[in-house]
């Protein structure tokens, strides 16, 4: 089961750099994206962690952090640069130093702001790229993988591995606020998906999510429940996940938004 700061996310979605929007005192929904400044992530068994995001002048996100221990501590640092996107990712050890390491990145931009190619650590054999289709990304791949996206009325329907495994997506009638984040990837609270740097966002907000694996019965379904603010941004998602197949686990967790 996936423990709280260990999801390992290996896929991307959705850019927004947008500005704040104002609250509306009657309730209306806003079509400006509101900027997410903390994600507070608590376990069913009372274990709550934080993910920080700031933003610079022009409200592109500049600073990820959070804590996987008390004596850890992971940073994104983003720095923008006409085309070129160069984001430094450290994980730090106070216990053990030898266990830091710094990996820089650097993503190649098209004339929409999207992430069109990304390399780490100036080595092109660690490079992934990406293709979109009016705003949409349809897919990324590297030398070793090939993800596939599916769109349908303005929502991510299904992306997979292919050949190897396909997760599709429901999604509520909810009329919200949008934020800068991309909920279809909400599990992945401190990785690129929820962050929003690739390509447009789903317009409606996801119900439920499942993956499936191919060949095999092993599926891990996710269900959404949503709590809204009185000017309709989201302050807090309910999270089942309920894994099946060579193991039957279940994990419940909320995460609480802060703006």
């Amino acid at each position: 089961m996936k423990k709280l700061f260990l999801i390992v996310a290996a896929m991307f979605a959705a850019v927004s750099f947008s500005a704040c929007s104002d609250d509306d005192d009657n309730g209306h929904v806003s079509d400006k994206p509101v900027l997410v400044k903390q994600c507070i992530i608590t376990e069913e068994y009372g274990e709550t962690g934080i993910v920080y995001f700031e933003y610079d002048s022009q409200n592109r996100i500049s600073h990820v952090s959070f804590s996987e221990r008390t004596d850890s501590k992971v940073e994104y640092l983003f720095s923008y640069n006409e085309n070129i996107l160069t984001i430094t990712h450290e994980q730090i050890d106070y216990i053990e130093p030898d266990r830091s390491r710094t990996d820089i990145y650097t993503c190649e931009l098209n004339a929409d702001g999207y992430i069109v190619k990304e390399t780490m650590n100036n080595n092109p054999e660690d490079s992934e790229f990406y293709s979109y289709k009016n705003g949409y990304l349809q897919t990324s791949y590297t030398n070793f993988s090939n993800l596939a996206y599916n769109w349908d009325n303005g929502n991510l329907v299904s992306y997979s591995a292919v050949g190897y495994w396909t997760t599709t997506f429901t999604y509520s009638d909810i009329i919200a606020t949008p934020i800068n984040m991309d909920l279809n990837f909400i599990e992945e609270f401190y990785d690129y998906h929820f962050w929003g740097l690739f390509g447009k966002k789903s317009k409606n907000l996801p119900q439920k999510s499942v993956l499936k694996e191919k060949d095999s019965a092993n599926t891990s379904t996710n269900t959404y429940q949503y709590e809204l603010n009185s000017n309709k941004t989201i302050s807090k998602v309910l999270v089942s996940e309920v894994q099946t197949g060579d193991y039957n686990e279940s994990r419940n967790y909320s995460i609480k938004f802060v703006y």
